[in-house]
């Protein structure tokens, strides 16, 4: 009973290992590099871009109305007024990548232990 435990979390922990690679390649499409900026009424008017919030980072954003104007130089500005107005939480990229790789860790770890008990518990064959 133990061994197959032990084989059932090194395949689980596999199938884990395995997943994490979409999962992070689908939130890694996602990502733009977005300057958050704050809008006054002012600046919408005269059409000028705001106050820069921060420095631009590789961020998951996917409401297309929070964004203003085209991209410039590959950087997307986004309002934050909108997104806090919305209750909009954007998810850097940074943070889906520590995740990611702790939970790759955790899953090899896992895995790791699987194996290793469940060949040492294993039984000697009869002579």
């Amino acid at each position: 009973m133990f061994k197959k435990l032990c084989l059932l979390v090194a395949v689980l922990s596999a199938i884990v290992l395995i997943a994490t690679v979409p999962t992070y390649n689908s939130f890694a499409g996602k990502a733009k590099m977005i300057q958050r900026v704050q809008q006054n009424k002012s600046d919408a008017l005269f059409g000028e871009e705001g106050t820069p919030l921060g420095e631009p980072t590789l961020t998951i954003i996917e409401d297309p109305k929070a964004f203003i104007g085209e991209p410039v130089d590959g950087v997307y500005k986004v309002d934050q007024s909108y997104l806090d107005s919305n209750k909009i939480y954007p998810t850097q990229l940074k943070t889906v990548q520590f995740w990611i790789e702790s939970i790759r860790l955790g899953a090899g770890v896992a895995g790791l232990l699987g194996v290793a008990l469940g060949l040492w518990k294993r039984k000697p064959k009869a002579a």
